[in-house]
């Protein structure tokens, strides 16, 4: 597995999480030098044409655009201009796109979204527009020029099918050669448009709302409010509330009880430690996991993996937080501390190769949780 990047262009990358991350664009010239694409057009169109790979295709005639969405039995010939395919979550799919991820884990995953592909003939592009989240635009195939700027107002036009700006004066202007990167924060605007055939690769890091992550902190403390003896047996009182003389209007009383619960209520760290990692390490809709191993026994499952090493799948998501794992939306917590130094290590690393999962297939804890999610596909052999 290919280590984290260090420098970018020469900058390291302490500098720029210090100072440019999450702030400011920064263009990285031959960010990585002697750049081999991942994959040829080709499989590009391979990509587009999978019922299980998420992808739309955009075109543009004058002032007029289109989207459809994939797959795609055979795209528009590379020879039409002003049309782009994006291709959803590669990194899931493509190995390479896996390990090229892999050296942008200077930044935690738990922002990490994914790897998007863009294919676009001459003069493609998907209009001005931002994103709510942090990207590097690293370049694979051909040239594409980049118009950036500052948002003043983000005016949306709305006689298109895509999120294109109304109005957006970009003040830089570059154009970017394979191995060429640009990174941009959150809400600043931007446009690509292919200078001949090419390819570009999006790599993502989402931020959730916060409508999302308070709506699914509030999902599980419904769960937990649910199964609290004491709140469950415990009743709304109203002693001597007099005479009633308006019976369907809703009482103040009632009301104010609702308020106070609301600000009594004080989920403590750990119960909002547990809903974070499992919300962040959700799948999303469309991802699916292959279960090969349906015919096996644990005994010969734990024999392959001791075999060939263990690596989690290109689909799993796993994070850990003291003495808690989360994987794919689960949480768990081991009994002992070398088991749970043993999951740190594999979601850390992502991989053990055959010595390592030997050694930590004798601890038995490791060894029920290997079994589960070999299972489940979560987890695969090395090689």
């Amino acid at each position: 597995m290919n280590p984290a990047l260090t420098h970018l262009s020469g900058l390291p990358v302490e500098t720029f999480m210090n100072e440019d991350w999450h702030v400011r664009p920064r263009l990285f010239r031959a960010a990585f030098p002697d750049f081999e694409p991942l994959c040829d057009l080709d499989t590009i169109a391979e990509m587009a044409s999978d019922e299980d790979i998420e992808s739309r295709l955009i075109q543009q005639k004058g002032k007029d655009w289109t989207l459809q969405q994939g797959p795609f039995e055979k795209l528009p010939s590379l020879k039409t201009k002003g049309w782009t395919v994006l291709i959803q979550g590669i990194d899931q799919v493509l190995p390479e796109a896996y390990e090229l991820l892999h050296q942008f884990r200077f930044i935690p995953d738990a922002r990490l979204d994914d790897v998007m592909l863009s294919l676009a003939s001459d003069q493609g592009g998907v209009g001005p527009h931002y994103d709510s989240y942090d990207v590097f635009l690293l370049q694979m195939h051909g040239t594409r020029r980049w118009k950036i700027g500052p948002l003043k107002e983000a005016r949306l036009r709305t006689d298109t099918p895509l999120k294109i700006l109304e109005g957006f004066e970009p003040t830089e202007e570059y154009v970017l050669e394979p191995g060429d990167m640009l990174y941009l924060p959150p809400n600043y605007g931007h446009e690509g448009i292919a200078e001949g055939v090419c390819s570009t690769l999006s790599v993502g890091f989402r931020a959730p709302t916060h409508a999302e992550v308070l709506a699914g902190l509030l999902r599980d403390f419904a769960d937990a409010v649910e199964q609290n003896t004491a709140l469950k047996t415990q009743l709304f009182s109203d002693p001597r509330r007099g005479l009633c003389q308006t019976p369907a209007e809703l009482p103040t009383d009632l009301i104010q009880f609702g308020q106070r619960l609301m600000a009594e209520f004080r989920p403590d760290a750990s119960q909002i430690q547990k809903s974070l990692g499992c919300l962040l390490t959700e799948p999303k809709p469309h991802v699916y996991f292959a279960h090969n191993t349906e015919d096996m026994s644990p005994s010969e499952i734990l024999d392959v993996l001791k075999a060939r090493g263990i690596a989690l799948s290109m689909k799993t998501k796993m994070l850990f937080s003291d003495g808690l794992c989360f994987i794919n939306g689960e949480a768990i917590a081991p009994k002992t501390p070398s088991c749970m130094k043993l999951l740190q290590v594999l979601a850390n690393e992502h991989e053990m190769d055959a010595n390592a999962a030997n050694s930590a297939l004798q601890d038995k804890e490791f060894q029920y949780f290997l079994i589960g999610f070999a299972k489940a596909g979560w987890v695969e052999t090395l090689n």
